[in-house]
């Protein structure tokens, strides 16, 4: 009879930590991060928007130890831990001509950015591939204006790839995983507003004429959804869907200009597991226990 207990006990909390596991998932789902734009003030807001319509849902202050957060230029999240990175726009320093570019890893609880290291380049856009490569292109204000580089997220050391040129002001980045490659868009208003894909592999341009909404100008932030649509922010604070064969449509105005957008930030990893990692720890334990009690009451009934 205690054995019998013993059984049910075991799948009762095994279904506990499934249930655990499934609300864990799903609290992270379809939620869309926005990092706001250099707007010439201290610690910006990493917002929660609809990706609906754009509309934002909340906001945290942007923080980075030690130095003023102008802005964000940029923000991806990497397709094998879930933590997004972002390349910010700090306050310069003395004598420095131009504003930097740091990278770092943000906590999209608390807002709190990790530094890795100075990109160099005045990055504008962000991208991770599938094999969680970092691409990112400079905006026209660089050294090396509209080129892409890719950039190591150990270090924000920097490689250059190709030049690009296309379009004039904006830059926008985002990978498909569907077909394999990195679209870009870039230029202020048509007929300057261009769209291209990217092949990663062999660095091949494709051209992509948009239609439908063609007021867009400006793209300044680009995610990939999903069925082949992405979703775009522009600096005139306007939202859009943008399709791989270039159909625009509009989607709502934002109250920001955003500067890099990503689905399901995860919190960067820390060596304190939190109360529900530690539930789940728990549970395994008891689980371990039960089973191992099981065990020895058969050997001794045997």
């Amino acid at each position: 009879m205690s054995e019998n207990i013993s059984i049910k006990v075991s799948i009762a909390l095994i279904s506990l930590l499934v249930i655990s596991l499934g609300l864990t998932v799903s609290s992270y789902s379809q939620t869309l991060y926005s990092c706001e734009s250099p707007v010439g003030v201290t610690n910006p807001f990493l917002h929660i928007i609809n990706p609906n319509n754009g509309a934002t849902i909340s906001t945290t202050e942007m923080v980075l130890s030690g130095l003023n957060v102008r802005g964000c230029n940029g923000m991806a999240k990497h397709p094998e831990t879930g933590v997004c990175y972002v390349m910010v726009n700090v306050k310069p320093e003395d004598g420095r001509p131009i504003d930097p570019r740091i990278l770092g890893i943000i906590n999209p609880n608390t807002g709190a950015i990790q530094q890795i290291g100075s990109a160099e380049e005045t990055f504008a856009t962000l991208a991770f591939t599938e094999d969680g490569t970092l691409y990112g292109i400079t905006g026209d204000g660089g050294a090396i204006p509209e080129t892409l580089y890719t950039i190591d997220i150990n270090n924000g050391s920097v490689t250059q790839v190709t030049p690009l040129g296309n379009g004039n002001d904006g830059e926008t980045l985002a990978f498909n995983p569907v077909d394999q490659l990195l679209y870009h868009g870039s230029g202020n208003c048509l007929p300057n507003q261009i769209f291209e894909s990217i092949n990663p592999d062999n660095l091949s341009i494709n051209p992509i004429p948009l239609s439908g909404d063609l007021e867009i100008c400006e793209q300044s932030a680009m995610v990939y959804r999903s069925g082949n649509v992405f979703l775009s922010g522009t600096i005139d604070q306007e939202y859009y869907s943008i399709t791989t064969g270039g159909v625009v449509t509009f989607l709502g105005d934002m109250d920001h200009t955003s500067k890099g957008l990503a689905f399901d930030c995860a919190a960067p990893p820390s060596n304190v597991p939190t109360l529900s990692e530690w539930g789940l720890i728990i549970m395994a334990g008891i689980l371990g226990i039960i089973g191992f009690m099981v065990i020895q009451r058969r050997k001794l009934a045997a």
